[in-house]
């Protein structure tokens, strides 16, 4: 049996992501979204729709669904291996 293919929702109406974390829920980073970092936004902005924040549980989702993906998608990892590496939670703010 075979694993089901997530489908990755558009994100040509999201220009940037920002998070947020820590204990006083500061900002702690952005992705813009320009055409080489597509993929890496949309796995980012599936993931917030999901579960609400960005987990470690997350986290591991994301960097499974970016395997495939080439090195314009690094700022995406980094963020992802940040979220396991703390155990820390990442609100996501969408900005159109």
């Amino acid at each position: 049996m075979s694993t089901p293919v997530t489908t990755l929702p558009p994100v040509a109406h999201v220009r940037k992501l920002l998070f947020y974390g820590g204990p006083h829920s500061q900002l702690v980073g952005e992705l813009e979204n320009r055409p080489e970092q597509e993929r890496g936004v949309a796995v980012l902005y599936h993931l917030a729709l999901r579960y609400g924040v960005i987990s470690p549980t997350a986290a591991r989702e994301g960097l499974a669904l970016l395997v495939t993906a080439g090195p314009a998608d690094d700022a995406a990892r980094k963020i992802l291996e940040k979220v396991i590496v703390q155990g820390d939670f990442l609100a996501v703010r969408v900005l159109r």
